[in-house]
């Protein structure tokens, strides 16, 4: 369901920054208008029926209504997290985004704005500087604190669903179209973007045994998590004919899994992040940072696939891209030797 949310009182002079970034100082005062209309929006996703080597599946027409205090002007954006900021140039409002968060790394045009602090830790003033007229998030956004004083300060907020499923990027693509009152391009976007998802898994091959893969948290060699079903990483992974190894250890969000587990789960593939990667030290580092994962059929192999974080993890615009690749990729390192690659 979408949340739009808009302050209830008068106009409140709000002192804050105008500088970028991640910097806390504080200059000039704004006002900010109070709202006091409600309209409300319907978005429908289309019923899709996806055509693959598994039993086919119908996903039923989802219906999101969005409840808002006042027709939201769209002249100066803020998309707080990266996979919206991206949804939102795609839509071609590029032009009136006037900052985007520090996971905003996609498109290039979106990473070189002004940057309002990280989604998951954002505080109000630096957002508050900008003097947005329509803040767009999804649920990840936050912390709540902050939201609350956004929908104090009079800023008309506007939270969209992030579902970690093959449908997920059309539904967040529709509601963020929605939010923008563009649901005609919305709904060519979201479309085209389901078409090419659904392409992808239909071409994915099927083999016994799948693959087994592991989608890994990783910063530095003490941080590390696996990725469980709450997470696109688990549909990606089963969409491109793998096996997610976070069901058999019985992971659903995210969590820490000892070595002795993971050695035992035995993954034939590690799935990161290209920045999880980096933190240590590319692949060798991985594999001599953290020894158990050297253990493994993906340590013995060195088979290693990492993205950027905004396309694995956003289930965004380019996710039919993204799956498209996670197949090859996944056939390239799993494939038995001397078979004919599809």
């Amino acid at each position: 369901m979408i949340v739009r949310r808009a302050a209830l009182a008068a106009a409140i002079l709000v002192a804050a920054t105008s500088a970028c970034g991640d910097s806390d100082e504080t200059s000039n005062a704004s006002t900010v208008p109070p709202t006091t209309v409600t309209t409300t929006v319907t978005t429908t996703v289309p019923a899709t029926t996806a055509t693959t080597t598994m039993p086919a599946t119908t996903m039923p027409a989802t219906t999101v209504t969005a409840t808002s205090t006042a027709p939201v002007p769209s002249e100066r954006i803020i998309p707080l997290d990266g996979d919206v900021a991206e949804i939102v140039f795609a839509l071609g409002f590029g032009d009136q985004v006037v900052a985007t968060d520090l996971s905003a790394t996609y498109p290039p045009e979106a990473d070189a704005l002004p940057q309002i602090g990280y989604q998951r830790a954002l505080t109000a003033e630096p957002i508050a500087a900008f003097e947005p007229t329509l803040l767009i998030g999804t649920d990840i956004a936050g912390p709540p604190e902050t939201l609350d004083d956004l929908e104090r300060l009079g800023f008309p907020l506007v939270i969209v669903p992030s579902n970690a499923s093959s449908t997920g990027a059309a539904e967040k693509i529709m509601a963020v179209a929605d939010a923008l009152g563009a649901a005609d391009d919305g709904a060519v976007l979201a479309a085209q973007v389901q078409s090419e998802i659904d392409a992808a898994a239909a071409s994915a091959p099927r083999r016994d045994p799948a693959p087994k893969v592991a989608s890994l948290y990783i910063r530095g060699s003490n941080a590390r998590l696996v990725f469980g079903e709450a997470y696109n990483t688990h549909w990606l992974v089963e969409a491109a004919g793998g096996v997610d190894v976070a069901d058999e250890l019985g992971v659903t969000e995210a969590a820490e899994i000892s070595d002795e587990a993971m050695i035992a789960a035995a993954p034939d593939v590690l799935l990161l992040t290209e920045s999880g990667l980096e933190s240590v030290g590319g692949v060798d580092g991985l594999f001599e940072q953290i020894p158990a994962l050297a253990q493994t059929p993906a340590g013995e192999q060195r088979a290693v696939i990492a993205y950027d974080a905004q396309l694995l993890l956003g289930n965004g615009p380019r996710t039919g891209q993204l799956l498209a690749a996670l197949i090859d990729d996944l056939t390239t390192h799993t494939a038995p030797d001397g078979e004919t690659q599809p």
